[in-house]
């Protein structure tokens, strides 16, 4: 089983982006991927309506999307605690991300340590893009809200992004709720993670539809073990987001 843990349909006025649905499901067809964790992209006109589009997704490809909420934090605390909630409990999201380039984010705001607040209340781990968009987003200045909130899972979208890959390790070595997507990460450095924090610590993501066939390439082209492998390409990610799939394996 291969799973994305990084995939996003809808507008973005940020990125000036606009991904489409059968734009995704034929990348997945596409990379062999079975299921795909799909969220807004940052900077949507309308998160509302994204997160329903993803879940009539979810309808209509049953098992294989899962929908990740994606919301400006800059917006009232009651708004958002109320449309978080709504995916959750309403639309069976399983997570929450949060982008600190697409919404200027800061690691020590109030506003990010709201966010991390509604992922404990709602037993949903936090996603946090890292990589583009230094300063806030460095993967080290994320540690302090994950020590905070240590029974909140957080996965570390990018790992780095391939700039700050040593960071992400870094991160994940002292905190043992972080895990690393990583997405754009250099594969040389992809395998010293694997074999540093282990397999059970890393979770394949494509972000991009155009990237999405060669993210599975690198982990295939690595001579992992089989173990290995199923936990990059689907166990971890099943555990962490706590999806409510079948865990078969190819």
């Amino acid at each position: 089983m291969i799973i994305s843990a990084h995939a996003h349909i809808g507008d973005s006025r940020v990125f000036d982006a606009d991904n489409s649905e059968d734009e995704l499901i034929k990348a997945m067809d596409d990379a062999g991927v079975d299921a795909s964790i799909v969220m807004p992209s940052a900077g949507c006109a309308d998160a509302a309506a994204i997160h329903n589009r993803i879940a009539r997704l979810a309808k209509e490809h049953p098992g294989r999307i899962y929908g990740m909420i994606q919301i400006n934090p800059h917006t009232a605390r009651s708004d958002y605690e109320a449309e978080a909630a709504r995916c959750v409990h309403e639309l069976g999201f399983v997570g929450v991300k949060i982008h600190p380039l697409g919404y200027a984010v800061n690691p020590r705001s109030k506003d990010a340590e709201m966010v991390f607040q509604v992922a404990r209340d709602l037993s949903i781990p936090v996603m946090i893009h890292t990589g583009s968009g230094i300063p806030w987003s460095l993967p080290s200045l994320w540690i302090p809200l994950a020590q905070r909130y240590p029974n909140v899972p957080v996965v570390l979208a990018h790992a780095g992004m391939g700039i700050f890959t040593a960071e992400a390790h870094l991160a994940a070595t002292l905190c043992d709720n972080i895990y690393l997507e990583t997405s754009w990460t250099k594969r040389g450095e992809l395998l010293s993670l694997i074999r540093d924090l282990g397999a059970e610590r890393i979770m394949m993501g494509g972000d991009l539809n155009s990237n999405l066939m060669m993210e599975v390439f690198k982990f295939k082209s690595l001579g992992l073990s089989k173990e290995e492998l199923e936990l990059c390409l689907a166990g971890t990610a099943i555990k962490v987001l706590r999806l409510p799939v079948a865990d078969k394996r190819d």
